[in-house]
């Protein structure tokens, strides 16, 4: 059996959600406010129902946490801390989250408030976990596509609370990295907007063929009733249910199954384990996507994981739902207490609250009201008294007749209005025994200027930002990093006239015998600048490709530096004491000041995000082009950007597993406007990449002599002739002559419009 209780976590929408979820057993729920929840188009929370939530949620031993989990622009976050002020207070339990900003200001203002690191987060390996430990978090939320031998070894290695999901709909790409629905339609999955193009009908094509329209982008729903007893015993802390955009009657079906199943395996244990037919039927019968599948706790990826046919849902049993309201929604969960009056005539009014807590405690409140007066006439009768002190009819409470001990002595007069308020007091100050954190705004960092005047203390830091911000003058900056991911794109750039700064050069590709790190430092004008070459790591890094990744210490060594494109790299490289330079690619974002400054006390070049416009870029860089350091910073100005990082494979899902190296066009997805979106098959880590079907190019700020920042030039499918030819157009911009692109279609991203 389990060493320790696991939390049933469930979602939340709105506030009979909540309720439901509470009735049906949850331990603790999950909820966004109107503002930064990864899921912008749920009902979400009002700042009233949230305190409330928090209140009523420790009344019965539960714990509620708050979804930050968006990436922040800098007004933004510079209205976090009074956004969060009134929760925290309220006993907040603890906040999501997945900006490195976010985590540095909650962690500055709020310093007791529990951090969790959201799957946004695309946490793969116990490196990056424990990093984020030191950073002061306590709970990971790791990327859905570990196995369950994974999770275990970044909690045995790493010490962090987990936190997994398991139930509801799955993403198709690592959550956190990706753009698809963002470059498509400006509606962006970090900033709780996702449209889910993943759910439209794709063909998949290779070479000269090319498949029906299917759905291969579309995973079917998690389901893992089956499979509790393992993922208890290998010690996760939380179970987490996903589905804040689904109704009231989810929440609360599935959170009350698990919690039957949870609460079968604590007493009886694996040997006593058995789950009903009756139960599956239902829960796939509450918003499920046609079939159920177990994630990939026990599987690396595959066709049988995909809803190849339909990605819709197959409806609700109405039966169900009528049964679910009528069970925990219709009669939301109160708590039994006892009172005890007494009214005496020239002394206070007294009134006793008692309830237990989850625990078996005892707390209790005593509370005085106005002097009980002498009856003139006709005096209040004790069955008015009780039916006043009774009505807790809005309450998180409930007692009844022979719950409440009633001493009255002589004929007494006390008014109504009266009788109502001791009872509202004495219920206030009930709730507040609850609060398992008694916190004060002296507590906050900073309380001060947060509190006296909330308005004026974000008027003047968004004043103060925006008086010190200058419009970027006019310049290029002389330079050019270059990404290569494939050999002919190597000749390409050998045998053209632009000269690099740096060269990236996928790791995939620096492993072949005939890539040489001496010979690729030669491209550049190797006598005054000497070109640097960075080995480009991969975009996914897990625990068994941290221990492939060291026959590439001789490689990393070699080379300048490192380009890394997330955490768990990162971390990593810092873990075996590495000397070298590294450089953050875009996929580890920075997407306000805070996060800026952090990774740039760490690493030595940023790739900056893909989705602020040239506007917010300006702001957000503008202390750093003042300081002239701009050699820290880059963009890139051509390439097509990654829509995905995904564990399932196009190849396999259309054939079988390729088993090959380094495949890198043999497949494609046509969308029903007939756009080609290529896909690069990674089988060394065993990811795919999912490429936009038009290259960035940002080629009129050259022109326009508005390039602040090193350009980089990202080649990823390019063959020879398209490497060649793309070179020799950026080569001719930077001469200050005037060229056409060689690319008829291109997109300028989000340069112009960026993302709400």
């Amino acid at each position: 059996m389990g060493k320790c209780k696991t939390e049933l976590l469930a979602p939340a929408g709105n506030y009979e959600s909540f309720l439901g979820a509470i009735a049906a057993g949850a331990d603790a729920v999950y909820l966004a406010g109107t503002k930064y929840g990864a899921r912008a188009y749920a009902d979400n929370f009002t700042e009233e129902e949230i305190c409330e939530a928090i209140s009523y949620a420790h009344i019965f031993g539960r714990k509620v946490y708050l979804t930050v989990n968006t990436l922040l622009k800098d007004e933004e976050l510079e209205e976090l801390p009074v956004y969060l002020t009134p929760y925290y207070l309220a006993g907040l339990d603890g906040v999501i989250i997945q900006d490195m900003g976010v985590l540095l200001t909650i962690k500055e203002h709020f310093p007791h408030l529990a951090l969790h690191a959201s799957t946004q987060m695309s946490l793969t390996g116990s490196a990056g976990a424990g990093m984020l430990k030191e950073l002061g978090v306590v709970r990971i939320v790791p990327a859905r596509e570990l196995s369950l031998q994974e999770i275990q070894r970044i909690k045995k290695e790493s010490g962090v609370e987990i936190e997994s999901f398991i139930h509801g709909a799955m993403c198709y790409s690592y959550s956190g990295q990706c753009l698809f629905s963002s470059i498509l339609g400006g509606r962006s999955g970090n900033r709780g907007r996702c449209a889910q193009p993943c759910r439209l009908p794709y063909r998949i094509g290779k070479a000269d063929e090319e498949g029906g329209e299917c759905y291969p982008l579309s995973l079917k729903d998690m389901c893992t009733v089956d499979v509790l007893p393992a993922l208890m015993e290998a010690g996760i802390n939380s179970f987490k249910i996903e589905g804040r955009m689904k109704k009231p009657e989810y929440a609360a079906g599935v959170t009350a199954i698990y919690r039957k199943y949870i609460d079968m395996y604590e007493q009886n244990g694996k040997a006593g384990y058995q789950v009903e037919r009756t139960d599956r039927d239902k829960l796939s019968s509450l918003y499920i996507r046609s079939n159920m599948q177990e994630g990939y706790y026990f599987k690396k990826n595959g066709k049988d994981m995909v809803t190849l046919q339909s990605p819709s849902y197959n409806g609700s049993d109405e039966k169900l739902l009528q049964e679910i309201r009528k069970l925990y929604l219709d009669k939301p969960l109160k708590k039994k207490i006892k009172l005890y009056a007494e009214f005496t005539v020239g002394k206070n009014a007294i009134l006793i609250l008692e309830a237990p807590n989850d625990k078996g405690e005892v707390h209790q409140v005593r509370v005085e009201g106005m002097p009980v007066e002498a009856a003139m006439k006709q005096p209040v009768s004790e069955e008015n008294i009780k039916t006043a002190l009774l009505k807790l009819g809005n309450t998180p409470f409930m007692a009844e007749v022979g719950d409440l001990e009633l001493t009255v002595t002589g004929d007494v007069f006390y008014p109504l209005k009266a009788l109502n308020e001791l009872r509202r007091e004495g219920v206030r100050e009930l709730i507040k025994t609850f609060d398992p954190y008694g916190r004060k705004l002296s507590d906050i960092m900073d309380a001060a200027a947060i509190s006296n005047d909330a308005n004026g203390y974000i008027e003047n830091n968004m004043l103060t930002r925006m008086v010190n911000y200058k419009s970027t003058k006019s310049q290029t900056i002389e330079g050019v990093r270059i990404l290569i991911s494939s050999k002919e794109q190597l000749l390409a750039l050998k045998e053209a006239a632009l000269k690099p700064q740096m060269i990236y050069i996928e790791s995939e590709l620096a492993q072949e015998k005939y890539v040489y790190i001496s010979e690729l430092k030669s491209y550049g004008d190797n006598t005054e600048h000497p070109c640097k070459v960075y080995l480009a790591l991969p975009y996914i890094v897990r625990s068994a490709d941290t221990d492939s990744l060291r026959p590439l210490l001789p490689i990393i060594r070699e080379a300048d530096g490192c380009l890394v494109r997330n955490l768990e790299t990162y971390a990593w490289l810092r873990g075996i004491a590495y000397e070298g330079e590294i450089a953050l690619d875009a996929g580890l974002y920075c997407f306000n000041k805070k996060s800026l400054d952090f990774w740039r006390e760490r690493v030595h070049s940023i790739c900056l995000p893909y989705e602020l416009n040239e506007r917010e870029l300006n702001l957000l860089t503008q202390d750093v082009l003042r300081l002239e350091e701009c050699s820290s910073l880059e963009q890139t100005v051509y390439g097509r950007l990654p829509l995905m990082v995904t564990a399932n494979c196009i190849a396999k899902t259309a054939d079988t597993c390729q088993k090959s190296f380094h495949d890198q066009t043999c497949y494609y997805l046509k969308d029903r406007y007939h756009k080609i979106f290529p896909v690069t098959i990674h089988c060394r880590y065993c990811y795919n990449v999912l490429y936009n079907s038009l290259p960035l190019s940002l080629h009129e700020k050259i022109i326009k002599a508005k390039m602040p920042f090193f350009m980089r030039l990202n080649f990823s499918v390019e063959d020879y002739d398209q490497t060649a030819e793309v070179l020799a157009f950026f080569e001719k911009l930077l001469q200050g002559n005037r060229a056409e692109p060689p690319y008829r279609e291109y997109t300028k991203g989000h340069e112009k419009r960026g993302v709400e």
